[in-house]
């Protein structure tokens, strides 16, 4: 193992907590709807206080902004096809099964909607997702084509440039948020407030690898503009409840408690067996553990069971089945990746 890999193992572990954070965040308010002395408590606090599944999401785009500028590995076309060939493999195989598992489990949905999902883009062209989730892929899918396209300048790993852009969409949230309250429009404002922390996370990076002190600097001026900025945005935007219990101390909360816990990820490196075991298999985690859920749930087969019995379940039975879609489908394709990256030739 490489020593740049080792030093790395610690991001394993951020993605596989973040995406255990999501599951056990489903998984509670799922069973107390349909059992709703279950979980009370807790559900209450999610759904008014603090959004564990935004928490982690947050955890996820600020990773995937540490890893993806630098994993291009130059500024020319070859450069920019190979890293496009590992996203493709990286991401499109085990989506493609849960999306075909969305589609049998809930039946709900056309043909016509499977195939565009099958696509990853469906929102951009006005499909319904056929798991909420789906909207993070697509995130990362913008993520990933505004570097390929600054690496084409040789601006991707430009730490100054790179902080331009975390603040220009931190900025850009703020006028957008005021049409999302003042008018009632359902404006997606996690979209530039994720592109805006996925900048970050690339030149925090460089500080925490390189110890450069330019990198450090704008990381303070974004921290404390984020700090400033995230309550004017939940104030201005989500004090407007379209149906998913939102209101603006929940979002204060969870944008400020998904950077505190980056912020520990990275500096705390937290590298561990059964973090590194979860980070590997978190793509899947995140995939299907809203169809093993369902799948749980109240059903014709499903026995009554406690709710504390079947949350278990949902945990075990997800992670397990991750497991196997990890070594059987994402495992084989990514090495499948990497051999064809290297025969793209220059």
């Amino acid at each position: 193992m490489s020593k740049e890999r080792i030093r790395l193992n610690y991001l394993d572990s951020g993605r596989g907590f973040a995406a255990l954070i999501v599951m056990v965040f489903h998984a509670i308010l799922f069973i107390h709807a349909f059992e709703p002395e279950a979980f009370a408590q807790s559900s209450y606090l999610l759904n008014e206080y603090i959004d564990l599944g935004k928490i982690g999401v947050i955890v996820f785009f600020l990773i995937s902004g540490f890893v993806i500028p630098y994993s291009i590995g130059g500024n020319d076309k070859t450069a920019i096809k190979r890293f496009a060939i590992s996203r493709v493999f990286r991401l499109y195989p085990v989506y493609w099964l849960s999306a075909l598992l969305a589609f049998f489990v809930f039946a709900v949905n056309s043909i016509e909607e499977l195939l565009v999902n099958l696509t990853m883009i469906q929102q951009f062209i006005g499909y319904p997702n056929l798991i909420g989730l789906y909207w993070t892929l697509q995130v990362e899918l913008i993520f990933y084509f505004m570097i390929a396209s600054l690496a084409l300048f040789n601006k991707h790993t430009n730490v100054q440039f790179l902080f331009k852009c975390s603040i220009g969409f931190l900025l850009l949230t703020i006028p957008l948020a005021y049409l999302r309250g003042a008018y009632e429009i359902k404006i997606p404002l996690a979209i530039p407030l994720a592109l805006s922390i996925m900048y970050l996370g690339s030149y925090i990076r460089v500080y925490i690898l390189d110890k450069d002190k330019k990198a450090l600097t704008y990381s303070k001026w974004f921290l404390l503009a984020y700090v400033i900025a995230i309550p004017i945005i939940a104030k201005l935007g989500y004090d407007v409840d379209f149906g998913f219990h939102e209101n603006w101390l929940k979002y204060v909360i969870s944008y400020y408690t998904g950077a505190f816990l980056f912020a520990l990820i990275i500096f705390g490196k937290p590298a561990f067996g059964i973090g590194n075991f979860l980070g590997r298999i978190s793509y899947s985690v995140y995939l299907f553990h809203p169809i093993i859920i369902h799948l749980l749930g109240p059903n014709l087969w499903m026995p009554e069971f406690n709710h504390w019995i079947r949350f278990v379940l949902i945990i075990a039975i997800t992670i397990v089945f991750s497991q196997l879609t990890y070594s059987l489908i994402e495992k084989p394709f990514i090495k499948l990746g990497r051999e064809l990256k290297q025969k793209v030739k220059s």
